[in-house]
């Protein structure tokens, strides 16, 4: 099954379950209230079997550019900026990500992701935390 669905832009219009994740990824009071009052934006783009996805916040200009190839590992950071070592694979019309960190917070992070029309859902975990969040295309 072909995963060029997900390649376009995304926008977050909603998220659930955000404050137990920030408390697994151990982001400060600032951090929280910061990513809690922000939408996330996705770009994700396809070139034969590299994938780039630009990320960032709407209305900020600057964006963060991963490059990876499915089930490769590559270096990204978390949203606060704190490295982590990546790998994406898809499983049938998913992706399915797994995002570790070895720095001074150890966490391992699991994204699901599936999309249907216009909406792209993602379910983040960490811990035994776990956060929906709905995008819609743009």
């Amino acid at each position: 099954m072909s995963l060029d669905q997900f390649v376009g832009t995304w926008v977050e219009a909603k998220k659930e379950g955000f404050h137990g994740l920030a408390a697994a990824l151990g982001l400060s009071d600032e951090q929280r209230t910061f990513f809690e009052n922000s939408q996330s934006q996705l770009t994700y783009e396809r070139d034969g079997d590299t994938w780039t996805i630009h990320v960032g916040i709407v209305g900020i200009p600057q964006t963060t550019t991963f490059t990876f190839k499915m089930g490769q590992l590559y270096d990204s950071t978390n949203i606060d900026g704190s490295p982590l070592k990546s790998v994406i694979r898809q499983d049938g019309s998913r992706l399915v990500e797994r995002h570790e960190s070895n720095g001074q917070r150890t966490f391992v992070m699991d994204i699901v992701r599936d999309v249907s029309g216009d909406t792209m859902n993602a379910t983040t975990s960490i811990g035994g935390m776990a956060m929906q969040t709905i995008y819609k295309r743009v």
